[in-house]
Parts: C-alpha cells; structure tokens; sequence
C-alpha cells in the first residue's frame, strides 16, 4: 500500500498533460501560488491606461449632427462640382457600395445620382461607415424614380449623353472619342444584383461595358468598383492625363503671364 501510495503520489506531480486524471482536478497536495502584489498592480495600470486612451480617442472624433445625414440636402449648397460628369446609381441595392460611390465622387467633384426605389435606408449607418464624412461634400440628388430622373435628365440644357454601363453592350467603356469634351457626360450604373433596367436601356445615348476575361466564377465586377473605373476614364478623355495639381499650377500661371 505504501509503493501504490508513492506512485499516486508521484503521478499528482506530472503535467497535466501526462497525468492519470483530468486536468481540471486540482492538485490535492499542491496549491497555486497567488500572483504577488506587485504584478497585480501593473496589470491594473495598464488596462487603466488602455481605458483611458480608448475614452480620449473617442472624445476626439467628431460627433456627428442628425442633419449631416440627410442625404437630399447633402451637399446642395456646395458650388465646386463638374457640370460635365454625373454619376447615376439606379435602384442600388447595398449601402456599402453606395457610401464608396459618393467617396470617389467627393475626390473628383462629381455630382451624384440616386433613384429610387433604393433597397436600403438613406440614413443606414452602413451608408455613413462606407461614406465616412464626405457626404457633406458630396452634391446628391434624390429622384424617387426613373421617370423623375429622366424627366429631371431631359431638362439639362447644351449637349448631354445618357450612357448606360452594361454587360449587353458592344461598345468598350475606353473607346477614344466616347467622352467628347464640350459634352455633359451621365454614367448610369444598375443594380447589384439586376443590372440596369429596361427603360435605362432605352433611354441610354450610349451602352458601354466594363470587359472582364473570366465570366465562369466572377458574374460581375463591384459596384464602386466600375463606377470608379468608369469615372476616370472619362476624367483622362475630357482632361487628358494630367494630374490636378498640375492642371491648377499650369493655369495659375497662364494666368501670371496675361497680367
């Protein structure tokens, strides 16, 4: 009884791992140590210190009004967007995409287009996140539906195209000349998930597509994405390819010269 008291005795001393019983069986002989004093202090001032970067940081980010949000005004007062490129989202379906959009038409000062029915909340907090705080600089206009927009299209004065991106189209989206300067260009984009629809197709001057070399396991490009695509491509035919910042720089001193 002695030796099988030894052996028990000396099986409680192996690792978890190796011993006859469950781990979760405390030692009966052993106890575990409590950490000193010292160490549980500094683990305190450390999860303190965290709080309390986490509250500074957050009391650093401004805190956004309901009426930033509201999507119809959204930049209605500002005055630096491009007459000549519209971008024009018909019935879209998800917020994330829609918030990108108006992010690259705040980099470029493009106006924005949303018609209706929308598949999502013009105050979704998906649309804000994706958006972030650009939407104040962005020039969004609200149509209820695509014979508003198109009624509202058709009463834009000098020459205007209407040119629908859609994978029926013949016609590549960079083909020279398919942009004229002089001309106000509107980018239709359809739904995620359907496409442009039958009225966009006939009302559209123009239908373009995006090419893609694999059809068997992509059905489509992102939203933003081709609408991104789509927006430079008509910034390089109307303004060549040249950087903004040189464009400003050649025409300040062009102007210096006249004087």
């Amino acid at each position: 009884m002695a030796q099988l008291a030894a052996v028990v005795r000396c099986r409680s001393l192996q690792p978890a791992s190796l011993a006859w019983r469950p781990a979760a069986t405390p030692c009966p002989t052993h106890k575990a140590h409590p950490a000193p004093q010292g160490v549980l202090s500094a683990a305190r001032q450390r999860r303190r210190v965290q709080r309390i970067a986490v509250a500074a940081e957050e009391q650093q980010q401004p805190q956004q009004q309901p009426d930033d949000w509201n999507l119809a005004l959204a930049g209605g007062r500002q005055q630096h967007q491009r007459p000549d490129l519209h971008v024009v989202l018909v019935h879209p379906c998800i917020p994330q995409n829609a918030g990108n959009v108006a992010r690259t038409c705040a980099a470029t000062n493009v106006g924005l287009h949303l018609v209706g029915p929308l598949g999502f909340e013009l105050d979704s907090k998906k649309l804000k996140r994706a958006g972030l705080d650009y939407w104040a600089s962005v020039c969004v206009d609200v149509h209820p539906s695509w014979d508003a927009f198109y009624a509202y299209w058709q009463q834009q004065p000098g020459p205007k195209q209407l040119v629908g991106y859609s994978k029926f189209a013949k016609h590549h989206f960079a083909a020279e000349g398919l942009y004229p300067p002089g001309t106000s260009t509107w980018l239709m984009f359809g739904a995620e998930t359907t496409g442009l629809p039958p009225e966009a197709h006939e009302a559209a001057t123009q239908l373009c597509k995006i090419p893609m070399a694999n059809f068997e396991f992509v059905r489509s490009l992102n939203l933003a994405t081709s609408v991104g695509i789509g927006v430079m491509e008509v910034l390089r035919q109307k303004d060549g390819a040249v950087l903004p910042e040189d464009a400003a720089a050649t025409s300040a001193a062009a102007v210096a010269n006249t004087v």
